[in-house]
C-alpha cells in the first residue's frame, strides 16, 4: 500500500476516531465517589476510582515543514491520590495520515490505564502542514517529537515513572511514529529511504530538536494499532517487545504481494510482516490479528482493549 492511499485511508477513519473516543469505550467515570483503591490488582485491574487530568502540558518545540515553529503538548492522565513511586507511563500517539487528527483522540484509553495506576499521555505532534510537504520527512519529524515527550517524563521525574517500563504507541500515523522510534537505528540507515537518512542528519539525528535534550529516551515496548515500518526487517533482536493489533484485509498490514519489496521505501510493511520477523529474532510480541478487518477493525473490536493491557501486565519489568 502506498503511503498517498494510506494518507486517504487514515483521515476517512479519523472520523471513526473521533466517534469512538466521544462515545468512550469504556467507562471510567468515579465508582464510589472516593479516593481509595478498589481491591484488584494494579495494572490488571481497575483499582482507582478518581484520575487527575493534565491538560495541554507542553513538552517541546519544533518547526514544521512550513517552517512555522510550534509548541507540541500533551495531555497527561494519572490516578489520584496515588503514593507508587515508580509507576509504568504509556504514551499514545493519534492517527490522520500525518495530515490531521487530535491528541485529545485517545483521551479515553488514557484515563482507562489511569485507573489501573498507570501514567498515561496522548501526545500532539508535527504534522504536515502544506501540500507538497512529505510524509517521510512527517515520520521523522514525529518520532523526534515522541522521543521528546518520552524525555518530559524522565528529566526530572515529577510523574513518578519507572523509567524501565516505558511504553509507546498509537493508532495509524501514531503506530508508524512509535515504530519508527523502536526499530530504526543507526544499522538500518543503509536501507532507509534517502529523504529519511538527510532529515535526520540536518535535524538532530535519532534524538532530534524538539526539546528536552539529554534525558533518557529508552523505552519497553510498542503498542501497534494499524501501524507499519518502512522496511520490516529493521527489527532485531534485543528490541523493544510489541503487541500490534491489525484487521488482515488492510493492505497496509503487509499482506500486500507489493508490500514485499519495498527498494526506496515507498510502502508501509505492518503487522502481518513485521511479527514473523519479531518471532524468528526472539522479540517478546503478541499480534491480536482480526480477520477481514479493515484498517479500523480496531474501533469495533470489543475485547482488543482488555487484551492489550493483559500484554502489558505480564510484561511490565517491577
Amino acid at each position: 500500500m502506498r503511503l498517498s492511499k494510506l494518507l486517504t485511508g487514515c483521515c476517512f477513519l479519523l472520523g471513526f476516531a473521533l466517534l469512538w473516543t466521544a462515545c468512550g469505550k469504556e467507562d471510567v467515570s468515579p465508582s464510589n465517589g472516593g479516593n481509595t483503591p478498589l481491591s484488584g490488582t494494579r495494572y490488571k485491574d481497575s483499582v482507582f476510582t478518581e484520575v487527575i487530568q493534565h491538560k495541554d502540558i507542553v513538552y517541546g518545540r519544533a518547526t514544521t515543514q512550513a517552517g512555522i515553529t510550534i509548541d507540541l503538548s500533551m495531555n497527561i492522565y494519572e490516578p489520584s491520590n496515588d503514593t507508587e513511586q515508580k509507576r509504568p507511563l504509556i504514551l499514545l500517539a493519534h492517527g490522520g495520515g500525518f495530515a490531521e487528527g487530535s491528541k485529545e483522540d485517545f483521551d479515553g484509553l488514557a484515563k482507562t490505564f489511569a485507573t489501573r495506576g498507570y501514567v498515561a499521555a496522548t501526545i500532539g505532534y508535527r504534522l504536515m502542514d502544506a501540500a507538497d510537504n512529505s510524509l517521510k520527512v512527517a515520520v521523522v519529524d514525529a518520532v523526534h517529537d515522541m522521543r521528546a515527550s518520552v524525555r518530559f517524563f524522565t528529566k526530572d521525574n515529577a510523574y513518578k515513572i519507572h523509567s524501565d517500563n516505558i511504553f509507546i504507541g498509537g493508532f495509524s500515523a501514531g503506530a508508524v511514529t512509535a515504530l519508527h522510534y523502536a526499530y530504526l537505528d543507526t544499522e538500518d540507515l543503509a536501507t532507509a529511504p534517502e529523504e529519511v537518512r538527510n532529515h535526520l542528519n540536518a535535524n538532530g539525528g535519532f534524538s532530534g530538536n524538539s526539546g528536552n535534550p539529554g534525558a533518557k529516551e529508552d523505552i519497553r515496548g510498542v503498542i501497534n494499532i494499524a501501524g507499519g515500518l518502512f522496511d520490516a526487517q529493521w527489527v532485531d533482536a534485543g528490541e523493544a517487545i510489541l503487541y500490534s493489533i491489525h484487521g488482515t484485509a488492510d493492505p497496509s498490514c503487509g499482506i500486500d504481494p507489493d508490500a514485499a519489496s519495498n527498494p526506496d521505501g515507498d510502502f508501509i510493511q505492518g503487522s502481518c510482516v513485521i511479527h514473523p520477523i519479531a518471532d524468528s529474532v526472539g522479540i517478546v510480541n503478541t499480534f491480536k490479528v482480526l480477520e477481514g478487518g479493515d484498517h479500523g477493525a480496531y474501533f469495533s473490536c470489543g475485547d482488543c482493549d482488555a487484551d492489550m493491557r493483559r500484554f502489558l501486565f505480564n510484561n511490565l519489568s517491577l
